[in-house]
């Protein structure tokens, strides 16, 4: 593990920095690229590893790749002409359950077989029981799993179309990877969500207005949806800011004992998770003035709403670790709820934020749903952990990243490893740490002083 040891900040967090541009966005765009008939362009691209992984995949179905640098990306699609014979055989998901479902909705539109595969962790996350959407449709899945890689084998089939239910509870992206496919079935697909309110809902809202602006006949009702035969046209897609890499920076400003921070060059989107984040952040303590002219983003703290802030996680699930770490540091006891699908993604992310947060000597509480399950989280109001003592950012980046903001609140440096998977989502954070002129240095022994970097 690489391991990172983050310093109290001598002074309030302060400066300018630039956060990555929305990887939902630009796994979409991707997705769609793919999809369309006619070239497609991607300004700004949001590059992750998880991009990367997509963007190859896509490759290996027939996606052309024009022009590709910091500020432009374009990409030729095969609208239904899609063919694996530049695929690799299995194609490699690794840790993405987005980019595994995605890929196994866009296999059913082969004619031949594909396979696909993540590593072990994907394993333990409810991934292949949620693909029964793949046999409603009139395609077939195998499963190929053994105990190191989560496997399968999809095999397209003709006439596709129909009706399926798919899980909503714990996951948007599902219902999202069958929507993305259904424009281009043989036939009507009707949709049910199995729940009366998807949990993040905000990622299905973007998915449905990518696909409208794109000249996709689909239509809600309710929590069902229908899509009509059609094709997907090209577009110029000029991503958002990511509102989630801004969560650790802007909540930064409260655990480091108050500051401000301006985000540069700061693109809001419609996304109805980001504009509920916006308004919790406001709600704890935290103010975030957007500049449409400047296009920067002004975040500084204020005080909260009241003397307990409750908090609906049902619609903010990417934001959830975040919020677990700023909540012992508000002047207010926090308690979050329903947000239970957070312990579905790349850990256990609500049980390991708690568990971590204790270690680092805050106190922090589970909640539970009626079932027994945590579901988040309630503090008692504001505290100042000792710290000192090594985190675990658990192999997964938004914890690591998370656990790195609410140790900027104790009175010792910390220790917290899992800086090696920043590459999934926010590759320049430790850069913007520096820019806030919060102290770091990396943790390992036995790199020695020649190859330490402080900041």
């Amino acid at each position: 593990m690489t391991e990172i040891r983050i310093h109290p900040p001598r002074s309030a967090p302060a400066g300018e920095v630039r956060v990555p541009y929305s990887k939902p966005h630009m796994q979409r765009a991707i997705l769609f690229s793919l999809l369309a008939n006619a070239p497609s362009v991607v300004v700004h691209p949001a590059w992750s590893s998880e991009a990367e992984s997509l963007l190859r995949a896509a490759q290996g179905f027939g996606l052309g790749v024009g022009q590709r640098d910091d500020h432009r990306l374009v990409l030729t699609g095969v609208g239904k002409s899609l063919s694996r014979h530049k695929a690799p055989s299995p194609l490699s998901m690794e840790g993405s359950a987005f980019n595994f479902r995605t890929v196994a909705a866009l296999a059913c539109l082969l004619s031949e077989e594909t396979v696909l595969e993540a590593d072990a962790s994907m394993l333990a996350r409810p991934v292949l029981e949620h693909l029964r959407f793949v046999q409603d449709l009139g395609a077939d899945i195998e499963d190929l799993s053994d105990a190191t890689h989560l496997r399968v084998r999809v095999s397209g089939g003709s006439g596709l179309g129909g009706e399926t239910t798919v899980d909503t509870l714990h996951s948007s992206q599902v219902l999202t990877s069958v929507l993305l496919i259904a424009p281009l079935a043989e036939r009507p697909v009707r949709i049910h969500g199995a729940g009366p309110r998807p949990v993040g809902s905000g990622y299905v809202g973007l998915t449905l207005a990518m696909m409208r602006d794109h000249g996709i006949d689909v239509t809600a009702d309710g929590g069902s949806y229908t899509v009509h035969p059609g094709s997907y046209q090209s577009r110029l897609y000029h991503l958002a800011s990511d509102f989630t890499a801004l969560s650790y920076p802007a909540c930064a400003v409260l655990t480091g004992g108050g500051g401000t921070v301006t985000v540069l060059d700061y693109c809001p989107s419609a996304l109805s998770s980001e504009t509920e984040f916006l308004a919790t952040l406001n709600r704890l303590g935290i103010a975030a003035r957007h500049d449409p002219v400047e296009q920067t983003l002004r975040i500084e703290c204020t005080a909260p709403e009241g003397r307990h802030v409750e908090i609906d996680g049902r619609n903010i699930p990417t934001v959830v670790p975040t919020l677990a770490a700023l909540a012992p540091f508000v002047d207010a006891r926090v308690t979050l709820r329903n947000a239970a699908h957070v312990n579905n993604h790349k850990s256990r992310r609500i049980e390991v934020m708690i568990a971590e947060l204790r270690r680092l000597g805050c106190a922090i509480s589970p909640t539970y749903d009626r079932t027994g399950s945590v579901d988040g989280f309630t503090t008692s109001g504001p505290q100042r952990p000792a710290g000192g003592v090594p985190l675990s950012g658990h192999g997964d980046h938004r914890i690591f990243m998370s656990l790195a903001t609410a140790a900027l609140g104790a009175r010792r440096p910390t220790p917290v490893d899992g800086a090696e998977y920043l590459h999934a989502s926010y590759p320049g954070y430790l850069r913007s740490l520096g820019s806030l002129g919060i102290r770091w240095e990396w943790g390992e022994p036995e790199l020695g002083p020649a190859h330490r970097t402080r900041i």
